[in-house]
């Protein structure tokens, strides 16, 4: 029980309510009326605009019930669906205790495999290591509260400049980009899609993933990337990493900028190099 509940997210700051529903309909003013865990009632909770376009219709959830002036608001909102919650764990427990047997010796070097992973998308997916696989994949960490301009907003400017690249080169549409959050407690789906939507970013191509902090945590040491709470943000390194549809680490760019063009180039020529996916 303590494993599911810790894959829930929550908003931090706010005295608020936890409930979980099932999400039956979302109107376009934000309005969405969901049935009660216990099945005994409907009742209706103002989305965020990043919400209105995740696809929770249909789904569990779980949620902060937030109440300002006379509005009644849904945030958080993330996965309550039980196989989800049970995959990810899954991913979660095995990738602890790879990255401890790996002791000091955690980073991953070129041609080593990416570590695997089980993480909600932008669109409220739970996608995993295999649905990369086959495709050419640039990858990177940001948070969406980042303050430093030179940083992550920087890192997002360079990975839309990317996709923009990537979409005037023929043979280019099977590679994919991915950037996930080290902030997952406020970067939850709806979070990400808003901010992707700041960028015109391509969802179709490129995803931004959310999840459990403890697996993120184990990710970025795989990836090399360090972070330090400082004065009510986020002190950290950054690096784009590009991997083959094998699932190896074919080159790494230190820094949250990098040349587009360049980064192009790359991943176009590995699209022609997939061979049988890794596992």
């Amino acid at each position: 029980m303590r494993r599911v509940i810790a894959l829930f997210f929550s908003v931090v700051g706010l005295c608020a309510a936890t409930e979980t529903g099932k999400v039956v309909s979302v109107a376009a003013d934000g309005w969405a009326k969901i049935v009660h865990a216990d099945g005994s009632t409907n009742f209706v909770r103002r989305f965020s605009e990043g919400d209105r376009k995740v696809g929770w219709v249909g789904r569990r959830v779980r949620y902060e019930v937030v109440t300002e002036a006379t509005e009644t608001q849904a945030r958080g909102i993330v996965s309550a669906e039980a196989e989800e919650l049970r995959q990810a764990a899954e991913v979660t427990d095995a990738l602890r205790r790879e990255t401890a047997d790996k002791g000091r010796m955690v980073t991953r070097m070129p041609n080593e495999l990416m570590p695997n992973m089980a993480l909600w998308d932008q669109s409220g997916r739970l996608v995993m290591k295999k649905d990369f696989l086959g495709h050419p994949l640039a990858l990177n960490f940001i948070f969406t509260s980042c303050r430093s301009a030179r940083m992550c907003p920087a890192s997002s400017a360079c990975m839309k400049q990317l996709g923009e690249a990537l979409a005037k080169l023929p043979g280019a549409a099977d590679v994919r980009l991915l950037t996930i959050t080290f902030d997952p407690e406020t970067d939850t789906p709806g979070v990400l899609r808003a901010y992707a939507d700041g960028y015109g970013i391509d969802h179709a191509r490129h995803r931004f993933l959310t999840g459990d902090a403890g697996q993120i945590k184990d990710l970025m040491r795989h990836y090399g990337i360090q972070t330090l709470r400082d004065d009510g943000t986020i002190v950290h390194n950054a690096a784009l990493i590009v991997i083959s549809p094998e699932g190896r680490i074919a080159y790494r760019s230190e820094g949250p900028s990098f040349d587009a063009e360049d980064i192009a180039a790359r991943l176009l020529k590995l699209s022609g190099t997939a061979g049988t996916k890794a596992r």
